[in-house]
């Protein structure tokens, strides 16, 4: 017989009426940026194993490729992101990939374009180089493991605000 897995909690309590707004709206957030995290970290591993079975004289190319496909799958989607949106898909691609986001730009891009987009998310207040950790983003942690689960729903206010938001194109 198949074991099917159980995660049990205890019902969240929130101090206050705005935590928990706070908290939805962080919500809506992962929700929207972690399918893009998730693609992240598989395109990530997909290109790794693809440039071990090329000739190192063609990764140039190839990565140079790849990556002009990728701006046109997800330029739009991209530039359509809040910061904060665009701080919480930073530390879900580190979650992803076990790597910083500025790391894998210096990786493929070079130390000078990762100092360049480095200095821009600094412009917004955000930092490439931030990393996941699960005890500090331990909210975020939950949201995913409910995603994960599809356990956590919340309100219906929030549920129509953020179908309305991914239905626009």
């Amino acid at each position: 017989f198949p074991v099917t897995k159980i995660t049990i909690r205890s019902k969240r309590f929130f101090k206050s009426p705005r935590d928990e707004r706070r908290f939805n709206k962080l919500y809506q957030n992962v929700r929207r940026v972690y399918p893009l995290a998730k693609e992240a970290g598989r395109r990530l591993t997909a290109l790794e194993e693809r440039l071990k079975t090329i000739p190192e004289s063609k990764h140039k190319a190839y990565t140079k490729a790849l990556e002009d496909s990728l701006k046109k799958e997800f330029k739009k989607e991209l530039m359509a992101l809040t910061v904060t949106q665009g701080r919480i898909l930073i530390k879900l691609v580190d979650r992803e990939t076990a790597r910083s986001t500025y790391s894998i730009v210096k990786e493929f891009r070079g130390s000078f374009q990762a100092f360049m987009w480095q200095s821009l998310a600094s412009l917004f207040g955000s930092n490439l180089k931030s990393t996941y950790d699960s005890e500090e983003d331990r909210d975020i942690e939950l949201i995913i493991q409910d995603i994960e689960a599809e356990s956590y729903r919340p309100p219906l206010k929030v549920r129509r605000a953020a179908t309305n938001s991914n239905s626009t194109p």
